[in-house]
């Protein structure tokens, strides 16, 4: 069954979910400075774990340009993102 979707809505829907996921993961790294109680942070971390391990999981079977327009949304490449690297 043919995909409704060109090549080109593939490309721009895998990036915009790739840069959101790294917002994300930049988001919780901020909340996480003021956490309100122990249950939280642990959910803002196993959170953020997941987000880590799926955008790894994006950017390893991704081609190189499409992996770096993703880690480009970062604020802060060297960072908590820092240690996701492209093809």
């Amino acid at each position: 069954m043919p995909s409704k979707f060109t090549p080109n809505e593939i490309r721009s829907n895998v990036i915009s979910q790739g840069r959101a996921m790294v917002r994300l993961i930049e988001a919780i790294d901020i909340l996480l400075t003021n956490s309100g109680s122990g249950r939280e942070t642990w959910l803002l971390k196993a959170t953020r774990g997941l987000y880590r391990h799926r955008l790894r999981e994006l950017v390893a079977v991704l081609p190189s340009d499409v992996s770096a327009e993703i880690l480009a949304a970062s604020d802060n490449i060297q960072g908590p993102i820092g240690e996701v690297s492209s093809n």
